[in-house]
């Protein structure tokens, strides 16, 4: 069972998600709004896994960046979302991101269970001392 941490904005979003996992596996998930309240869900507690839409208030792509040159949470994985359409230039931005998968709504759910896998497996094999980021 892993510890999901899901940073949406949208509650339609997170109950669509948490659906999914919560029909398909026992992993234990939780929410957060903002970027502010993702890392106080950090400090509490290192997931194994992040869901990041990247439009929530305090600017997903900067709370990415910030995560992947964290010590503490470079290595967990992140699978990005969103539900809007994204134009050429916001995809070439996530081209260049090192996520760990991506998702655009609506998603199936064979497909968002076969992410979560590949990802968790991915983090298994780094797992490193937990040190919470600094708020």
């Amino acid at each position: 069972m892993a510890y999901i941490l899901m940073i949406d904005d949208n509650p339609q979003s997170q109950r669509y998600i948490e659906r999914i996992i919560r029909h398909r596996s026992s992993h234990e998930i939780a929410f957060a709004f903002t970027c502010d309240g993702a890392v106080e869900k950090m400090v509490e507690r290192r997931p194994e896994l992040i869901f990041l839409d990247l439009y929530i208030p305090g600017d997903g792509f900067v709370l990415f960046d910030n995560l992947r040159q964290h010590p503490a949470t470079a290595n967990i994985p992140i699978v990005v979302h969103t539900a809007i359409p994204l134009d050429p230039i916001t995809q070439m931005r996530l081209d260049r991101m090192r996520t760990d998968g991506f998702i655009e709504f609506p998603i199936e759910a064979s497909e968002l269970n076969t992410i979560i896998v590949k990802a968790l497996q991915r983090n298994s094999a780094t797992v490193r001392p937990w040190s919470p980021p600094s708020v």
